[in-house]
């Protein structure tokens, strides 16, 4: 069997298609990873979907079909690109776009889209996808599901460690160097999610480069402490959540009590409302001692990074390139593992992260068609 995988994921910013090509001969290693912009109407159809509108059905389903076919078209020009072939890879991992996620509804239900079908047909290699509805099915939250992959990309850890992943929800992985204690971690709220929303609503971009707009304003005092009074931060884990509850409308509802304050002041407070949040969530659940690798997109917004060095004064806050991993492959180089686990019939999930009943094998198989 070929020892390549890939992995693909449109993560809750949706500002991309992240793709990464994992090695699993020894101990999993990305080898090559890219991000792929999507089309103008691709975008603004997901986009769409994250909230109810009319004909939702029929968007979806049209959505569905048209991400499978892009991905699959994005899978091929990366193997062009990476000197490889169909006949080169084991299978593929795709996470393709959360559009809904709601594990405290009864029963829990995910839903993540982009045709698995369409992948396989265009790429003629085994696509797995939906990997989040066993482990609801079993009573987890379906996600996060990145932390299997993280014990095993860091291995061995001299020190405790918290893998901290800022896309549109943070979530953390806490790492024990004491490999009797059993790892975990859980989604500690917003990450960019409302920094994006309120940015694209106020000033039509669709991020805070470098968090020049939130570091030029002042925090609220008394929104943060309306903010932080939300009931997901006493929760303890397992915990998901989503841009379901992160989006506009949610900080909309806050302003209603707080009508004077600035714009830019409102992008300082939701920057340090997500430096809080992070903040509070490993000061109370990791090791004092740990240090805190940043990925995803959230790590080049110098702003939210300062903020996040701030609040974890005893911890070592830096980037994930600063052990030589990509940033924005991490996710992506996941649902590879993931594609990896399925295919060798191996658990995927974490019981102690999800709250599932116990483990479980991961994902549906849409076959290549090409094999006998």
């Amino acid at each position: 069997m070929p020892r390549f995988f890939i992995g693909c994921i449109s993560g809750t910013s949706i500002d991309g298609l992240d793709v990464a090509l994992v090695d699993v001969e020894a101990k999993p290693a990305i080898t090559a990873s890219k991000t792929v912009l999507f089309p103008e109407l691709l975008e603004d159809e997901l986009r769409h979907l994250l909230q109810p509108g009319p004909n939702e059905i029929f968007r979806l389903g049209l959505a569905h079909a048209r991400l499978g076919e892009f991905i699959g078209a994005s899978i091929l020009s990366f193997l062009n690109d990476n000197g490889l072939d169909a006949g080169d890879i084991a299978a593929i991992g795709s996470h393709g776009q959360t559009v809904r996620h709601h594990p405290d509804s009864d029963p829990g239900f995910s839903v993540q889209i982009g045709s698995g079908s369409h992948i396989a047909e265009i790429t003629g290699i085994d696509t797995i996808t939906d990997f989040r509805s066993r482990d609801l099915a079993s009573g987890g939250e379906g996600a996060p599901l990145v932390p299997s992959f993280h014990r095993m990309l860091f291995h061995p850890y001299e020190h405790d460690q918290i893998i901290l992943n800022i896309g549109g929800i943070a979530n953390i992985t806490i790492l024990y160097s004491h490999e009797q204690q059993p790892f975990f971690g859980f989604d500690t709220g917003p990450g960019n999610a409302l920094l994006d929303a309120w940015v694209h609503d106020s000033r039509q971009l669709r991020y805070d480069s470098d968090g020049d707009w939130s570091a030029s304003g002042q925090v609220s005092n008394k929104l943060l402490e309306a903010l932080l009074d939300d009931s997901y931060f006493s929760l303890g884990p397992p915990k998901s959540t989503g841009k379901e509850k992160f989006n506009l409308n949610y900080i909309e509802q806050h302003l209603r009590d707080f009508p004077k304050i600035e714009s830019s002041d409102i992008q300082s407070t939701l920057c340090e409302f997500t430096a809080v949040t992070v903040a509070n969530a490993i000061e109370r659940w990791g090791p004092e001692s740990a240090r805190v690798v940043v990925c995803g997109g959230g790590r080049l917004n110098s702003d939210l990074m300062q903020r996040l060095d701030a609040h974890l004064n005893h911890h070592s806050v830096i980037r994930s390139e600063e052990i030589n991993v990509n940033g924005d492959s991490l996710e992506a180089g996941a649902f590879a593992w993931l594609a990896r686990c399925f295919t060798d019939r191996v658990p995927g999930n974490v019981p102690s992260v999800t709250g599932a009943k116990g483990e479980r094998i991961l994902g549906c198989l849409y076959p290549s068609g090409t094999k006998v």
